[in-house]
């Protein structure tokens, strides 16, 4: 990365927090059909949530800017994201609209589809002060989700204005519907961040190239400076020791894929604040996306590091990533064990 990584175990998180009510069913319907659940589940979800979860799964202190409602379930989400010990001191609250709301219908494949609106992030403020808010971090996680509305987007770009100026670095996470619906915005947005997340899907829209190296090449002649590509089940692509390569991944049983790119980006973020190399904090990343798919659900499901160990710990890779894969799930065990790395 072309700025000083800061030594600072705090980052800002902007993104958005929702209601997410998840329901299991045999098989997707079709139009006009019924499915009925057995039972559903109410979780704190949203990409920002998610990221705020699964950072303090890493012992790393997120600070959480976002915008919700002045009714029940934006009660039900401050309190879930607060037992969790994040920062909710920067979440705003509105009358304009409800708290954000998810249907999340979840096939047995661990498959969803999702049903429902952002609501209240969509009225996310202008924040006071946001340089004192920057006074204890100088990283800030943002979402491609927060330049679809004109309120979200005024934070956003003050955002990174005050963090450029106290020498900090800036990571997005771009998201399907921002690719889909602002794609020339998000692209002078991508010459602006130090770290890109991109899912192939994604680039594939941007940039019109559906060849995953050929889309990351193009990002990169746009002006993106670092990128990390999700593959999915393919693991990442990454830029290491100056070339272009995959990082493996760990196989597992799908139960739920909800939240698993929230946690790759978190894994990565919490590495990169903590100093590791690029393919340490890519292969701890694809453990953390991994061990989220297998786990049902996302917000406070979110999987532990202990979790992360286990699928780490038993899975050897050929070289040189075994090598790497040791030293990954070494610092791991310092980290459950209390000790600084």
């Amino acid at each position: 990365m072309t700025r000083r990584l800061a030594a600072s175990r705090e980052i800002l998180v902007l993104g958005d927090v929702n209601v997410d009510i998840i329901a299991r069913v045999k098989s997707f319907p079709e139009p006009g059909e019924e499915s009925l659940a057995p039972s559903l589940e109410l979780h704190c979800g949203g990409v920002g949530a998610n990221y705020a979860f699964a950072l303090r799964q890493w012992c790393i202190s997120p600070r959480l800017v976002a915008c919700v409602g002045q009714d029940d379930f934006a009660a039900f989400l401050l309190r879930s994201l607060a037992k969790y010990g994040v920062d909710v001191t920067n979440v705003q609250r509105t009358s304009a609209a409800v708290t954000g709301l998810l249907y999340i219908n979840v096939t047995p494949n661990g498959q969803r589809t999702f049903f429902g609106s952002r609501g209240a992030n969509r009225f996310l403020k202008r924040l006071p002060g946001a340089g004192r808010l920057l006074n204890r971090t100088t990283a800030v996680s943002m979402m491609g989700y927060s330049f679809l509305d004109p309120g979200p987007e005024t934070t956003a770009k003050q955002l990174l204005k005050a963090v450029r100026a106290r020498g900090g670095w800036v990571s997005l996470d771009i998201g399907m519907a921002p690719s889909e619906q602002i794609p020339g915005k998000i692209m002078e947005i991508v010459k602006q961040v130090d770290l890109l997340f991109v899912s192939s899907d994604e680039a594939a829209v941007l940039t019109g190239i559906r060849d995953p190296r050929k889309s990351f090449r193009q990002l990169q002649k746009v002006g993106a400076r670092d990128v990390v590509m999700k593959l999915g089940e393919r693991g990442c692509l990454i830029l290491h020791e100056g070339k272009l390569c995959r990082v493996p991944s760990f196989a597992v049983r799908t139960v739920d894929s909800t939240g698993a790119g929230d946690a790759f980006a978190a894994a990565f973020l919490q590495a990169r604040l903590r100093g590791w190399p690029q393919a340490e904090a890519a292969l701890a990343a694809n453990a953390a996306g991994a061990t989220a798919a297998a786990t049902a659900g996302a917000g406070e499901n979110m999987p532990t590091v202990r979790q992360l160990a286990r699928i780490v710990r038993t899975q050897p890779l050929t070289q040189p990533w075994d090598a790497i894969r040791s030293q990954v799930l070494r610092r791991i065990r310092l980290l459950v064990s209390g000790t600084p790395n």
